[in-house]
């Protein structure tokens, strides 16, 4: 239990030193309203966990070396649902904004709900404690989608990066920064660049 509580204070803890200079550089780059710039924050974190998650997919070598296997599953079962919370409360707390950049934002958090129910209902160990329907519908899905389940969970949380990083290039008043769009579009390159090559090498 409290190996776990660690491990989860460890994830929150790395989550936001990263996401921690996007955060500075949004403050020190656009002018708003304080609601709205954590309305911004809250969607920087949901980013940048979808970009974590798809880093920790690749298994990277010193992160094994360092933490273990089990931890860094454990981190990435974790911020599937951490991730869901604050694109929905993003999501939530957003302001009127043009349609393009509406939807765009809006099928991204779409596409996290199906990545993540896709998780539940394939990935997830049938524990003994669950229900006995539920437990019939995941093993019926399993059997049919299983092989391909993780293929698509990744497909699905790229496509919402994408979708994410269009979003953010159309908010005209966050794309004028510029520091915070080079440092913006240098994670999503780089950790779709290294997933990139972790398939290919695979």
């Amino acid at each position: 239990m409290m190996g776990s509580v660690y491990s989860f204070i460890q994830l929150v803890i790395g989550w936001l030193l990263v996401s921690l200079p996007l955060i500075v550089f949004l403050y020190v780059g656009v002018i708003e309203s304080q609601r709205n710039l954590y309305s911004y924050d809250v969607g920087i974190l949901a980013y940048v966990g979808w970009l974590i998650a798809l880093y920790i997919s690749t298994r990277p070598n010193w992160l094994v070396r360092w933490f273990g296997m089990g931890r860094l599953m454990f981190w990435h079962r974790v911020l599937g649902s951490l991730t869901l919370v604050t694109a929905i409360g993003h999501y939530w707390f957003s302001f009127t904004m043009h349609s393009e950049i509406k939807y765009t934002g809006l099928v991204a958090l779409i596409l996290s709900v199906i990545a993540f129910l896709i998780a539940v209902l394939i990935l997830s160990p049938l524990g003994s404690r669950s229900l006995i329907g539920f437990r019939h519908l995941k093993t019926i899905i399993r059997e049919r989608w299983s092989r391909k389940s993780g293929l698509w969970l990744h497909r699905l949380y790229i496509s919402a990066i994408l979708l994410g990083w269009l979003h953010v290039h159309l908010i005209i008043r966050i794309a004028n920064s510029m520091y915070f769009m080079m440092l913006f579009d240098g994670y999503t390159l780089l950790v779709l660049a290294i997933y990139g090559w972790h398939k290919l090498k695979g």
